[in-house]
């Protein structure tokens, strides 16, 4: 008000009068002038994020290089410097067996190893297995800035370096000088981190896929279930890419179209208009039903959808967990119909949000927690998405109107 008035007022002076008649104002005082003077906390944080997600991939990297050399211990004697010197006569003496040798060794080209450059990495798993870095990037330059970015971080107190500038693709550094300070904010933080999350996955399924041999299904069936959770929680980019990847290296049709629709629920979900007429194009008259309702999802046709589900439900090829969480059913939650499956279905018993669940009564469907003592065995269990909180009959000994009103 005062400085609409013209005037200039001093904000300490303003608080030291507010507090200066407590018993704790002076000490008010001096926390909250020490809190405007401190340097801000969250960028820090998010730097230092970086730093660590970074060295995370290090480990995985350092780990995958010595798996390597594990299941290849030929590659050992190729790549040796100085084979004449390999060890000293002390280091021999000290060994107790060949298979100690050969650990120690590795020991030595993992080091070698980590101590080269983000190039040499990418030169040495080209040569020794070759696997492409840029088959598994999201977005190849951005990754390749994250290193830098890193590298500043540490090194150069966060401001851009010579080396960030030339090693940095065009697009990237547009704008940047040498010396500049590289901010890093939340969008840049989670871009990073999920850029270097697929990368690292997919490169450890592609070395698994090369070299684990009788278990290539297990390897694969890992990129599924990693895709798949990632689908849940919206990282649609990154299962965009995931799900190229595992169409590329499907070794059968079945595995094939569950990443073909992974891809397509990621893509429509990022507005990626061309995918409806892909979907109407895919042929599904001599697939599955669970097939043909995902045809129906991701064109919006939800009477025929809900049709399917019914049958895919009863029969049990879909549970509970699958309508509850599926995010290929997403077009169909806001329907009557899908409102009214759910409801109508029981939670199993062993279903891992349990403690979201309660205990209808098939008589009275008056709701319990699980603790309560009137539960019994015939009582339904229903879950909190079952529930329609303004017409739900509650217990009042047990009162689990408070975990109704958290998930409220």
């Amino acid at each position: 008000m005062e400085v609409k008035e013209g005037r200039h007022p001093s904000i300490m002076s303003i608080m030291w009068e507010a507090v200066k008649d407590d018993a704790w104002g002076p000490g008010w005082m001096h926390h909250f002038q020490e809190a405007l003077r401190r340097s801000p906390r969250l960028p820090m944080f998010f730097q230092s994020t970086v730093v660590s997600a970074v060295s995370n991939f290090e480990v995985l990297l350092a780990g995958l290089v010595s798996n390597f050399y594990e299941i290849a211990p030929q590659a050992l004697e190729a790549s040796s410097r100085d084979k004449g010197k390999e060890f000293s006569l002390r280091e021999l003496k000290e060994m107790k067996d060949l298979e100690d040798a050969i650990k120690i060794a590795i020991d030595r080209r993992v080091d070698e190893f980590m101590f080269g450059s983000f190039n040499d990495w990418r030169k040495f798993f080209a040569d020794k297995m070759k696997l492409d870095f840029e088959d598994y990037a999201i977005d190849w330059d951005f990754l390749q800035e994250v290193f830098q970015r890193r590298h500043v971080i540490v090194h150069n107190g966060g401001h851009a370096s010579r080396r960030y500038i030339q090693s940095v693709g065009a697009g990237l550094r547009k704008g940047v000088k040498e010396g500049d300070y590289l901010q890093v904010d939340e969008n840049y933080l989670n871009k990073a981190t999920y850029e270097l999350l697929c990368f690292g996955y997919l490169l450890m399924g592609a070395v698994a896929l090369k070299f684990a041999t009788g278990h290539s299904s297990e390897a694969l069936a890992r990129v599924h279930d990693f895709t798949y959770q990632n689908l849940v929680k919206g990282r649609y980019e990154l299962v965009k890419k995931c799900a190229s990847y595992g169409v590329e290296v499907s070794s059968s049709m079945a595995d094939e179209l569950l990443f073909r629709i992974n891809s397509w629920i990621s893509r429509q979900r990022m507005g990626d208009g061309s995918v409806l007429q892909e979907v109407e194009d895919w042929d599904v008259d001599a697939l599955s039903p669970r097939f043909v309702l995902a045809k129906y999802c991701l064109l919006s046709e939800n009477a025929e959808a809900m049709q399917v589900l019914r049958g895919l439900y009863e029969s049990g090829d879909v549970d509970f967990e699958n309508l509850i969480e599926w995010p290929l059913l997403e077009p169909l939650r806001g329907t009557d119909d899908y409102q009214e499956l759910v409801r109508n279905a029981e939670v199993p018993e062993d279903w891992r949000f349990a403690e979201q669940v309660l205990f209808e009564n098939p008589k009275t469907a008056m709701l319990h927690t699980r603790r309560c003592v009137l539960v019994r065995a015939d009582f339904k269990r229903r879950s909190m998405g079952q529930i329609d909180l303004t017409s739900a009959l509650l217990c009042k000994r047990c009162k689990p109107s408070t975990a109704l009103g958290d998930v409220k």
